[in-house]
């Protein structure tokens, strides 16, 4: 649930302000940020008492220590004299024994000098064989370590190693006496000098011991007195610092009570004047407080409803209404209630209200438990109302779906609920009546716009709208997706019947008109119809579809119905394999998925061959390469770059990336030379008017020569674009360009235009010279072509040259040259080797 803080105002028991309850948790807190310091030396205070005693316990157990290794080491003297004097075995295995308890203690301590911690688990073994108390042992360890450095505890080691020496020398003497033991009886001579150096090792360990005792005990007295003088400076500085800050802490927190009882005065105040409705209650929703908001908003005084539970003095609902019904906003009293229940709402709960009128409110409520350790005692309620702000965002949303003119659906939302329908399809097993969508355009809309003006064409669209309404089905969708176009939505409906829907709409469409002034306007519709069956999946494809059934509806002669049933229909099918190729071609400009292959024209005798140049004769040609690696053939995108008028890019594209090659060929000295380069021309760039500029340019940018070139144009784009056609011949022929008349006899010739197009070869197309053995007809046609293009001075050049036994039909006809698969196949030209273009 949402929190409202500081919570509003109250009236409690006592008749005190509410703010007054506050003061006793703000002087808890204020109390504890005054104390701090108390608290901080007290922590420091026990720190340094537990590290007082942790010293104190460590110099014990130097005390301690001590007199084990000096009882050790005086039991190994007076052991070693009876050995050195008696040769007892057993006195020398009790002098080791004495012995072994201060050379622990001394190698452990050897071992932390040098190695510090690291070696405390070395060290604890053999402060244990020193005879060492265990609990001590950490502390002597500790002290070792990480005092040995300060002065007093430098001064203790230092007398400790004092008996280091005499320790070896006792060791190594006894080792002597055994030595000497072991050969013969010792003279009297050897033992009273053994027991002088014994009772002289004994006089040394003496005086360290009694140096070390000295030093321990002026270290530990004076321990004892500084941490006397720290604890006690400690305590008078807690007692000072106590006896000020409470003083200041008095008179802070009087000021903090008199700030409190202006801030909830100041609270009251402006909570009585805000437009928001502020309401108290106790935890069982009995009213404690109101401002004058919620006074208005109840219709009720707060000494009418002081004590009285909240939720039974609220307006409900005049009227059971579609309010009312599973799944709406609940009321307020619903809310209030669960509330103080412990049921939480989400923070952006919307609740409705009747105020003192009746009249309904949307609000949001905010709840704010006021409480101390045993619970929830008061609640505190703020009601929002965001009324007219649900009312705009209710309008905004219906704005966001529909179109403003005509109140129907727009496109956006046509199109969410054309996706759900075809997602439930896919994921329904059960058998279904069928869907249909229909795609609607108005006849001459634009007519009626230019003519009468767009009010008129405004109320046209109401007038159509309002007919579409009455023609559907329950259940039908019906959307304005553009200026003049209309979607329908066709569910559970079989194909025929949408079809017998899509003619009714049609006939009724002619029957509107409407009065503008002393014109009667109508407008017929065009209606494209589709099943919506596979493999139209997506929403895309299928209003793709839909919009080109609507084209199709109007190329048949407009006020018609197009109806497409994609099982059956098949040429919708082309027209998206054509949409589609559209996009491929596209992306193929921009990725550079385009390659040019060139094929040999072979000249069937010498003069041809004399005339091409002598060298390499070819013709260019365009290739889609797909990103799996595959080449694709022109045959399959070009008609689609034809229709929607894309070759104009296309022939650019080729015409640059020709000239680079020709370019790169010519200065890397290329054997055999090419000595002619066709490339072909569209009817769409020709009669383009920048054309002659853009060739001319490129020319001179490559540093191509102009006569390799020879640009072939078709017959029938020379004849639909003849004076371009013919500019463009005397222009580039003018630079030394050769021209070549492309598919010859493939359409209506003209053979009056030949007079008028200068061009150096005639191509005789390869539908023709394919079948001239088997027909004819098409030889006929082959050798006439043939005559009147060396008539007129032209070299004839024969496509589809497919088997040698038409090639040489052709070299016994008088055709100048052949291009087919018998040539030569197309090959890579992007840089091609002498090989790769045979003749």
């Amino acid at each position: 649930m949402p929190r409202l803080t500081p919570p509003a105002p109250g009236i409690d028991s006592a008749g005190a302000p509410p703010a007054a309850r506050f003061s006793g948790p703000l002087r808890k807190r204020s109390l504890l940020l005054s104390i701090w310091p108390f608290v901080a030396l007290a922590i420091v205070q026990t720190v340094l008492a537990i590290s007082s005693l942790h010293i104190l316990g460590a110099m014990r157990a130097f005390s301690s220590g001590e007199s084990q290794w000096s009882k050790g080491q005086k039991d190994a003297t007076y052991a070693l004299a009876r050995y050195a004097v008696s040769g007892d075995a057993a006195a020398y295995e009790q002098f080791h024994q004495g012995l072994h308890i201060p050379m622990s203690d001394m190698q452990a301590r050897l071992m932390l000098e040098d190695r510090g911690y690291a070696a405390r688990p070395q060290a604890s073994l053999l402060l244990l064989q020193g005879h060492n108390e265990p609990e001590e042992i950490n502390a002597l360890i500790w002290l070792t370590v990480y005092f040995k450095h300060t002065e007093s505890i430098g001064q203790l080691l230092a007398r400790w190693r004092d008996s280091d020496e005499p320790l070896q020398e006792l060791q190594n003497l006894a080792g002597d006496i055994y030595a000497c033991l072991q050969l013969a009886p010792p003279t009297p001579a050897q033992k009273q000098s053994w027991l002088a150096q014994i009772n002289s090792l004994q006089i040394q360990l003496s005086e360290a011991e009694r140096a070390f005792n000295k030093v321990l005990g002026d270290t530990s007295r004076a321990l004892n007195a500084w941490l006397w003088s720290i604890n006690i400076g400690i305590a008078v500085a807690m007692l000072s610092l106590l006896m000020g800050h409470t003083w200041r802490l008095q008179r802070k927190t009087a000021r903090a009570e008199d700030a409190l009882d202006l801030v909830s005065e100041r609270a009251s105040t402006t909570l009585a004047a805000i437009g928001e409705a502020v309401i108290t209650t106790d935890a069982a929703g009995h009213v404690m407080y109101m401002n004058r908001a919620a006074e208005e908003l109840l219709g009720m005084s707060l000494e009418q409803l002081v004590t009285c539970e909240l939720v039974q003095h609220m307006h409900a609902p005049p009227l059971v209404t579609d309010r009312d019904k599973p799944g709406v906003a609940p009321l307020v009293q619903t809310a209030i209630s669960e509330t103080l229940r412990g049921h939480e709402y989400p923070r952006d709960t919307i609740f409705r209200l009747y105020d003192a009128q009746f009249h309904l409110r949307e609000v949001r409520l905010a709840f704010t438990p006021i409480g101390d350790h045993t619970g929830t005692t008061e609640a505190v309620w703020v009601l929002h109302d965001v009324s007219q702000e649900q009312s705009y965002i209710r309008e905004l949303a219906w704005q966001a779906t529909h179109d403003q003119l005509t109140g129907l659906i727009n496109r956006y939302e046509f199109e969410r609920l054309l996706g759900v329908l075809l997602a439930r399809n896919q994921q329904s097993d059960l058998p279904s009546a069928g869907n249909a969508i229909m795609y609607l355009d108005l006849d001459q809309f634009k007519v009626i716009n230019d003519t009468a003006g767009h009010i008129a064409g405004d109320a046209m669209l109401r007038a159509i709208s309002a007919m579409l309404q009455r023609c559907l089905r329950t259940g039908d969708v019906l959307a304005r997706v553009g200026g003049d176009e209309f979607a329908i939505l066709l569910t559970d409906c079989a194909f025929g019947e949408a079809q017998r829907i899509a003619e009714q709409i049609r006939d009724a469409a002619q029957n509107v008109r409407i009065q503008w002034g002393e014109r009667s306007l109508s407008a017929g519709i065009s209606i494209g119809l589709v099943k919506l069956a596979a493999p139209l999946a997506t929403v895309e494809e299928v209003l793709r579809v839909a919009d080109m059934a609507s084209y199709g509806a109007k190329q048949r002669g407009r006020n018609t119905v197009y109806a497409y049933d994609p099982g059956v229909d098949q040429e919708i099918a082309r027209y998206v394999g054509e949409m589609e190729w559209v996009e491929r071609i596209k992306a193929a400009l921009e990725r550079g998925h385009f390659c040019l292959y060139a094929q040999t024209i072979g000249a069937l005798n010498t003069t041809a061959d004399d005339i091409a140049g002598g060298g390499l004769h070819i013709e260019v040609q365009i290739r889609m390469r797909l990103p799996d690696g595959n080449i694709i053939s022109p045959v399959l995108f070009i008609p689609a770059a034809e229709r929607y008028g894309l070759m104009p890019m296309v022939d650019r594209w080729v015409v640059k990336q020709s000239l680079r090659t020709l370019a790169h060929l010519q200065k890397s000295g290329q054997v055999p030379a090419i000595s002619c380069c066709a490339i072909n021309l569209s009817g769409t760039s020709l009669g383009d008017e920048r054309l002659l500029g853009f060739l001319q340019e490129q020319i001179a940018l490559h540093a191509v020569d102009p006569g390799t070139l020879c640009f072939e144009i078709t017959e029938t784009a020379a004849i639909t674009h003849l004076p371009n056609a013919i500019r463009l011949v005397k222009a580039l022929k003018a630079l030394g360009c050769r021209f070549s008349m492309d598919d010859f006899g493939a359409g209506v010739s003209s053979f009056s235009s030949l007079k008028n197009l200068p061009v150096d070869f005639l191509k005789i197309d390869g539908a023709i010279v394919a079948d001239m053995l088997n027909e004819p007809a098409h030889r006929a046609m082959v050798d006439a072509i043939n005559h009147l293009g060396h008539a007129l001075g032209m070299r004839t050049i024969a496509e589809f040259a497919s088997t040698p036994e038409i090639v040489e039909t052709l070299r016994s006809m008088g055709i100048d040259y052949a291009q087919g698969y018998a040539v030569g196949r197309p090959q890579p030209f992007s840089h091609p080797a002498a090989e790769a273009f045979p003749v």
